[in-house]
Order: C-alpha cells, then sequence, then structure tokens
C-alpha cells in the first residue's frame, strides 16, 4: 500500500490526478490509497491528528495558506522530512524557494502520465533505500537503526556519537570505517563528522548548519572534496525543482 496525498483548489484537475494514479497502480501493479484536500489548512489538520503519506502532489498557489507554507509546517512543524513533496504548479519560478522544503520533484501543469509515473517510480526508490539500517555494537549487544533516521556521527577520542532524529547514542568505533558501511548521502566534512546531507539546513565555506540546529566545522583538508560533493548533490536536488 503506497499513500498518496493531493492538495489542490482546482477540483478538476486532482479528479484528473486521480484517474491517473489509478491507471498507473494498475500499470505497475501497487496498490495507491489516495487521499483528496482542497486546502492547505485542512491538509494541516490532519496531518496534526496523525496522518501518514508517503507522497504528496502539493500546490503551491492555494487560496489562502500556499503550498510553500504548507511545506514549511510539514518539514519545520511537524518534522516530517519522511514523506515525498511533489509540487505542482503552473509557473516554472519558484526553485530557490522550494529548496528547502527538499522536494522530490517539480511538476508543471498539465501533469502527463509519463512524468507522474517516472516521480511515482522514484519515490518508490528513495523509500526503498530509506529502509536501509546501520549497525553497531555496543558491548556484546548488536543493534540497528534506520539510516533516515541519523543526522550526523562525531567522534570522541576512541567513542562515536551518533546524533538522532530524536535522541542520540554512544559506542566504540572509528569513523573512516563507519563511513564505509554508510549510503553515498553521508558526507565526511572533518575527522571528526560525518554528516547525512539530508538533514542540512545550511552550507558555507567552513562550516554546515544541520536541521537539529548544530553547526559543525568543514576542516580545511575536506573542503575541496566537500565543496566538490555539496555542488553535485545540490545540482540534483535544484534538477528536481526546475
Amino acid at each position: 500500500m503506497y499513500r498518496i496525498g493531493i492538495c489542490d483548489d482546482d477540483r478538476v484537475l486532482c479528479s484528473l490526478l486521480e484517474e491517473q494514479l489509478q491507471e498507473l497502480s494498475a500499470e505497475i501493479s501497487v496498490k495507491f490509497e489516495t487521499e483528496v484536500w482542497y486546502s492547505g489548512e485542512s491538509l494541516e489538520r490532519d496531518l496534526k491528528k496523525g496522518e501518514k503519506l508517503d507522497i504528496l502532489f502539493l500546490d503551491i498557489e492555494l487560496l489562502q495558506k500556499n503550498g510553500i507554507e504548507v511545506g514549511a509546517f510539514i518539514r519545520d512543524e511537524m518534522g516530517d522530512t519522511d514523506t515525498h513533496i511533489v509540487y505542482i504548479s503552473s509557473k516554472q519560478s519558484y526553485a530557490m524557494e522550494l529548496f528547502k522544503m527538499q522536494p522530490l520533484e517539480f511538476l508543471v501543469k498539465p501533469i502527463s502520465a509519463f512524468r507522474l509515473k517516472e516521480v511515482l517510480e522514484r519515490s518508490m526508490k528513495r523509500k526503498k533505500y530509506a529502509e536501509r539500517f546501520f549497525e553497531y555494537q555496543k558491548g556484546r549487544q548488536i543493534f540497528r537503526i534506520p539510516v533516515k533516521e541519523i543526522l550526523y556521527f562525531m567522534s570522541m577520542d576512541k567513542k562515536i556519537l551518533m546524533v538522532k532524529q530524536e535522541g542520540q547514542e554512544e559506542f566504540y568505533g572509528k569513523l573512516k570505517v563507519i563511513m564505509e558501511q554508510l549510503p553515498s548521502d553521508f558526507l565526511m566534512i572533518h575527522q571528526s563528522y560525518i554528516i547525512h546531507q539530508k538533514y542540512v539546513s545550511e552550507y558555507s565555506y567552513e562550516s554546515v548548519r544541520m536541521m537539529n540546529g548544530d553547526v559543525l566545522s568543514i576542516s580545511k583538508p575536506y573542503r575541496k572534496e566537500v565543496r566538490a560533493e555539496i555542488k553535485r548533490y545540490l545540482k540534483e536536488k535544484m534538477h528536481n525543482v526546475l
């Protein structure tokens, strides 16, 4: 079951999108459960009540609270970085404004069946990736945690501090060994730090600010490599919203 949300005040578009999703569901043999909202306010109310979505098609030009504000509510107030947001609009001039919402994609109306299929397949592929786990040992016990919950690792002498979305853990280990176990979204920026780029809210030449407010230094030996990786990562993100 893949939970899909549509939030748009254009009822005709919502109906057409639902029809396209039903056809795609049969074509790719994945069951979709679709919910529709016609305003950002009604969507926010249901999210506060516990509504969970895998992917949300969100109109930018909503009548009252616009899609950018709703995206900020999802990411900041709800602390939800798991829901894939796909912005939809009749305009193409929002790329920089949307970056902080970390959208999966930006679609221009009318939405073609080909583009819709492409976005859904990418969403499902990323959800599968997010189910990967990181393993670490404390004493004789081995623990597993989804990589999607990890913000960054910090080395403290022989110990490692792992900062998560909720709380933190300490265990013995070496950062370079840990780095070998992690997917490509993780980046070593200092001999003492490995960051999850998904949770970076701000980059500068000398540091990064994580979404929990922590500021981490980028050491000189890593700056060239980090800049190159950041450019690649941002280029990929910007490509998705253009």
